[in-house]
């Protein structure tokens, strides 16, 4: 069987997508992390019915971030 490189195909020079961090405040909103330290992304919704998109949305900053760039 062969098997073809393609965007389904892990890479090991890639990390693990990190696991959102969800938080309501105080004020009622919601805030989102996703990553740790300086490299984190944040953001913070107003409606629990946007959380699902920012999480996408914070994932895929956190992917381009942290995607091997290298030749």
């Amino acid at each position: 069987m062969t098997s073809m490189s393609g965007s389904n195909t892990k890479d090991d020079s890639q990390l693990p997508m990190p696991a959102a961090k969800i938080r309501t405040l105080d004020d009622g909103c919601v805030r989102i992390q996703v990553g740790d330290g300086p490299g984190a992304f944040v953001g913070v919704v107003s409606s629990h019915h946007l959380v699902e998109p920012k999480i996408l949305q914070l994932q895929h900053y956190w992917q381009k971030a942290h995607t091997n760039h290298a030749p």
